[in-house]
């Protein structure tokens, strides 16, 4: 989960940002999914990523914090957090 300090500006380059890297990460093995949530007033936003397992996780971390750093350094936003969480219920 990666959670940005970010501008109304800096959300909507993030979000074009995100859009660029998806297909990266569709093509990534156990890739299931990703959320981005932005706060009303766009001052901050949250992007989560789903996988299959952690092994799946992990073999894509690396890339991963570098495309998030070089993502929020782009959009002039900030990095708050980068946590890593296990999903504990799921329903659709």
């Amino acid at each position: 989960m990666h959670t940005l300090e970010t501008t109304p500006e800096g959300e909507e380059q993030g979000l074009e940002l995100f859009r660029e890297i998806l297909p990266w990460l569709c093509e990534s093995t156990g890739f299931r999914g990703a959320l981005r949530l932005a706060s009303p007033d766009r001052s901050k936003s949250i992007t989560i990523t789903l996988w299959a397992d952690e092994a799946a996780m992990l073999a894509s971390a690396e890339a991963a914090k570098g495309l998030g750093a070089l993502a929020a350094e782009a959009s002039g936003s900030k990095r708050l957090a980068l946590e890593d969480y296990e999903v504990t219920f799921f329903e659709r």
